[in-house]
Order: structure tokens, then sequence, then C-alpha cells
């Protein structure tokens, strides 16, 4: 089975359906074994460059030499650096690269010749329509299809003797907004208006009419005007748009039938030009306006505007429904049982691990000390290891649940061909957290629905994650009364009321509890012979000790100023003994590590309750205690017989 990864950025907040929908209409007419694999992000729309830098991190999840084929669509891109690394790694991948509407060194080109076309464009206006004075109003300056179209009209001005001036030419982007600001700055240099305005798309011209109609002008009684696309709004508007037509699905189709050439090991011209058609109509005084069904248009107007109600509706009930959700696995649950116009043959959540820091550190420790970490989180690539953490397939939800992956692959491999995987980043912000799966998801990008249902997703994730880190918090700041502030385990109220409890507890599930009691010798010498600072070193090493070589459950408290008690679970009385020999080893190497001016040591007494006797944890304790008191007067035994 061969793959082909689609690196693509939307426009916008929106998917470009086109393109995948190309490249999967060739797959199913030739039959070859092929899938797809598509990263898509939305990061050229944000003013909040951490979150657009955190889009763009799913071009990273892919290694390109896992593939057979690589289609680079990047004309959206805002982030230079991040163009030139896709790039870079694709270029380093030693296979096969297409690039859509944009030519790249080294690689294939499949799009239109916009040179060409936007050649024919001011040739027209100016041997057709007698048009000697320009402006042009274009997109990015460092855009490549707005260069090919900018360098066609100023080739052509040049061949034809007319003059342009950089102050007939104004930068902008693609959308409207850029047409209204580009023709208010060229009228207020110059006063007057030229004779045609080419513009760099359709979005633009229609900006440019509307604009020039602020002024009481009109095309093309007073002056001719040209986009490119032909969108919708060039067909419909009055005046209608004279315009480019292509279809940009043909450039996926193509795109997809380079690579199937090249891998028959057939010859391939460097570029494939998709079709063009220019459609000259009443904007600049040819036709006689749109030959499109005006009555068809409004009625699909309508049932889009129909479905997105009916679409927005199940949005909020499934954002609702996420909010009171305890799970991430829970929210994507939500998404196909909430909105049934769903279509699309399984949904996969993967996450960082870390995202369940929190609620980790809150179920399983006793500790709470310091809190866990975020800076942990990607900003530039994936973790090695994630999680998946949710998976659904023809309307079951799949056992998978915790499953560890390294890498997309083998888990996203599908022995039957034809199909396509969607990659969606998910973040927080500028902070990488998981990604979405989707498998054939073109539909999805056809109705723009995605865009909405990982907005909702993702507030509702960070919601809970927000949940997660104040249960968190609350739960440290009601430790923070029973610990010890000199060593961060248990003081004598924590000792009393999680002892009590865990005595109880094994009481009923006739349980037997090991009680240790521990004072650290000759503490009195340490702080008056070199101070209570070093005093202080030396109890800190014990608590660390206990709490090293306590079990899972242990609950290490200091009792007093060098009396410390340890609870936990009972196993046998060679993993006792075996504990002690630890404990006293694991204290010697704490002393040595903290440079201490004497060897540590401590006197435990040791303790097993009997969940059938009456006696109280108190007693227990108190048995402990003498235990422990008994050792050390062995050992001041010891040590005076050896003067």
């Amino acid at each position: 089975m061969r793959k082909v990864a689609l690196i693509t950025d939307g426009w916008k907040r929106y998917l470009t359906y086109a393109w995948p929908a190309g490249i999967m209409q060739r797959v199913q007419e030739t039959g070859e074994d092929v899938n797809l694999y598509i990263f898509n992000s939305s990061g050229n729309w944000n003013k909040d460059q951490g979150y657009n830098r955190a889009e763009y991190n799913i071009f990273n999840l892919p290694d390109f030499g896992d593939f057979d084929g690589i289609i680079l669509e990047l004309n959206n891109i805002s982030s230079k650096p991040i163009f030139d690394e896709v790039i870079q790694r694709a270029g380093r991948a030693d296979i096969p690269v297409v690039s859509i509407a944009n030519e790249l060194e080294d690689f294939y080109y499949v799009g239109i010749d916009n040179y060409s076309a936007m050649q024919q464009i001011i040739a027209h206006l100016h041997e057709v329509h007698g048009c000697e004075k320009f402006w042009f109003i274009m997109g990015p300056k460092e855009n490549y299809e707005c260069d090919c179209r900018l360098r066609g009209m100023l080739d052509y001005a040049k061949d034809h003797n007319i003059t342009v001036t950089e102050d007939e030419i104004r930068h902008g982007a693609f959308d409207f907004q850029s047409g209204l600001l580009g023709f208010r700055s060229l009228w207020e240099k110059h006063g007057k208006l030229p004779d045609a305005i080419i513009c760099v798309n359709d979005n633009t011209a229609v900006a440019v009419c509307e604009a020039a109609a602020e002024l009481g002008f009109k095309a093309p009684e007073d002056f001719r005007v040209t986009g490119f696309d032909n969108f919708d709004k060039a067909g419909f508007y009055k005046p209608s748009i004279t315009t480019v037509s292509h279809i940009r699905e043909e450039a996926g189709y193509h795109s997809m039938d380079v690579l199937l050439r090249l891998w028959a090991g057939e010859k391939v011209l460097r570029h494939t030009y998709t079709g063009t058609e220019m459609l000259w109509q009443e904007s600049c005084g040819c036709g006689k306006g749109s030959s499109r069904d005006l009555r068809q248009y409004l009625k699909m107007q309508i049932m889009n505007e129909v479905d997105g109600q009916e679409f927005e509706e199940e949005v909020l009930s499934m954002e609702a429904e996420m909010m009171q959700c305890n799970t991430v696995a829970e929210m994507m649950y939500c998404i196909p049982q909430c909105i049934p116009s769903l279509k699309c043959d399984a949904m996969y959540l993967v996450l960082d691990d870390l995202i369940n820091a929190y609620k980790k550190k809150a179920e399983n420790s006793n500790y709470l000390d310091v809190s866990p970490s975020e800076e942990g989180f990607c900003l530039h690539g994936y973790p090695q290891k994630m999680q998946v953490t949710f998976a659904y397939e023809k309307d079951h939800k799949l056992d998978w649940e915790k499953t560890e992956i390294d890498g997309i692959f083998p888990i996203f491999d599908c022995p039957e061909s034809g199909q396509d995987f969607l990659f969606l980043p998910l973040h927080f912000g500028e902070q990488t957290v998981g990604y979405v799966v989707i498998r054939n998801a073109v539909y999805l990008m056809e109705k723009q629905y995605l865009f909405k249902i990982m907005n909702a997703l993702t507030r509702s994730m960070e919601n809970l994650h927000k949940k997660e880190m104040l249960a968190y918090m609350n739960k440290r700041l009601s430790s923070l009364y029973i610990m010890d502030s000199l060593t961060g385990i248990y003081n004598r109220m924590g000792y009393h009321q999680l002892g009590e409890e865990a005595f109880r507890i094994s009481r009923e599930n006739q349980r037997k509890l090991l009680i240790l009691f521990a004072d650290l010798d000759c503490l009195k010498y340490l702080n008056d012979t070199y101070g209570h600072e070093c005093g202080d070193i030396a109890i800190c090493a014990v608590a660390r000790t206990l709490m090293k070589c306590g079990a899972g459950d242990a609950i290490p408290a200091r009792t007093g100023g060098d009396e410390f008690v340890l609870i936990q679970t009972y196993q046998s009385d060679e993993a006792t003994e075996e504990m002690l020999q630890y404990i006293h080893k694991a204290l010697e190497d704490e002393g040595r590590i903290q440079q201490l001016p004497v060897p540590l040591s401590i006197s435990i007494g040791a303790v097993v309750t009997d969940p059938g006797s009456l006696a109280t944890l108190e007693e227990y304790v108190k048995a402990a205690d003498e235990k422990m008191y008994e050792e050390k007067i062995k050992k001041k035994a010891v040590e005076r017989s050896k003067k």
C-alpha cells in the first residue's frame, strides 16, 4: 500500500477540500493501492503567533520517510520559517514531491499558468477596449501566484510601451478588505480613475466596485475592472466580474497523476498546467451578465443556511454535553452522538500524556509540594510516544484507551486502499497537546464543519484541564495544613488524619499494617556542635529516606523534632527486614550526599497490627516507640563498651 502525504494550510479557518477531492478522484479512477494522509493547519488567521505556530506544528507530525510521495499546498502559510522548514524536510525525504500552485525548486509543479492567464487579461483590456492606464491591486508580495500574475501584466505592459509606476500597484491580501484599502489608497494618491483596475482575484475586484460606488463611480461606465478565480461573487455580482475560471480539483487530480506516473517509471515534465477559461463579463464592458442560474444559486444558499443553522444548534448541544464530561474520551464520544450529520468512517484522539499530569498527581500522590510542570508540552514537534485516548469506528467505540503509540504508523495503516486520513492539531494556545484523526473526511472538509467542531472540543478540553488543575491546587492548599514545612512530609496533624483513616480501612478489610517509629540518632550533638542548620539538613535527610524507602501507600510523618512515624500495608516479615536494612543504608548515603560531618544513623521500632485486635493506632505507635527506645539503649550500650 502506497502512502501519500498532503501538507496544506487552509484559507484562514476554512479547509481547502478541493485538493484531497481531486487526489482521491484520481486514486479511485485508477484503483491503485494508495491511501492519502492530509495534515491540515489553520495557522494564517489568528493574531496570536503562538496559536499559529501550534497550528503549523501538525506539519512536524509526519516522518516523510514513511511515505511514497508528498503533495504540498503551501500558498497560505504566513510564516516564512515554517514554509522553508516544510520544503527542506520534503526535499530530504528523497521521494517524489509535487507542489500545487507554487513553483518550488527541485519539485514538480501542478497548477494553472498564472503568468499567461493574466497576460490575456491585460491584453484584452488593451487591445479590445483600448485601455492605456492601469491600477493593479495585488495580493501579498511574496506569494507565488500573485507574483506570477503581476509579472505577466508588467511584462506585457513593457512589451507594449505601457507605463506602469510603483504608485499604481498596491499589495494586500486576497480578501475583500484588501480590495477596499487598495482602491482607497490609489484614489487618494492619484485623485482620478485609470482606464482599468486589474485585481488579483474576485474578492478584491468586488471590493473595488463597492469602494468606487461610494464615490459615485460605476464599472464599466467609468472604469473597467477584472478579477480572477471565478468565485460565486464574480458571477452574481452586478456588474458580473470579468475573471479567469479554473477548477481547483484538477490540481489535486493531476498531482496524484504525476505521482502515479513517476512510480510507474514514466518520464514526467516538471510543469503540469491545468486548464483555465477567460470569462469576459460586464465589468470590462463585455457580455450581458452571468449565465449562471440565479434561482438555483439562491436555492443552494437557502439550503446551506438551513443546514448551517441546524449544524450550529448541534454544535451548541455538543459543547454543552462536553462541558459536563469528566474525561476527554467522553467528550470525543459526544461528537458523533450530537452531530448526526457527521459523515466519516472513524475518529481518533491522540494526546500527550502530560495533559493528565494534574489529575494523576492528585489521585496517586499524597505529596503535593510541587506542581506538575506544563513546560513539557511540545512547542515544536510531538512527543515520541503518545496515548490513543479515544477511538471510534463505524458507529462504535474501540477499546483503545491508553494505547501507547510511537509515530503515526502502523496504527493508521489501512489494508483497504482509497482511504484518506485527516490530521488536525489540538493545542492550548501555543502548547501542543495532541491531534485528532478522521478517516474519510472529504465530506466534512467540503461542508466546513470541522473548524467549529475542533474549536468546541479544544475549549472543552482546556476547561477540563483547568478544572483538574484547580482540583489539584485546592488539594495542595489543603495539604499545607497537614504537611511539615521543613521536610515536606506529613506533620502530626497529617499523621493523625491520614493514619487513623488508613488504620480504619485496614481493620475493615482485615489487612495488617506495618508501623515504624524512628528517631534520628545524635541530633542534639549535631545542633550543639555544628549548628541547627546542620541538624535541619539531617532531619530532611531522614524524611527523604522514609519517602524513598516506603511503599506506594506509605504515610510518612514527622511527629516531633527528630521523631518520625511511617505507616504502610504489611507485606511479610522478610519484606519488613529488607525495608529496615534499606532505610539504614539509604540514610547513610543521604548523609554522604549532604556532606554531613558525621555518619547519619536512625533507631527504628517496628510493629505489625492485628486486624482482629481492639488495640488503637496510638497504642500500636506507642509499642513501636518502646521498641525504638530499646534499640537506642542497645546502641548506647554498644558505644559504651567500645570506650
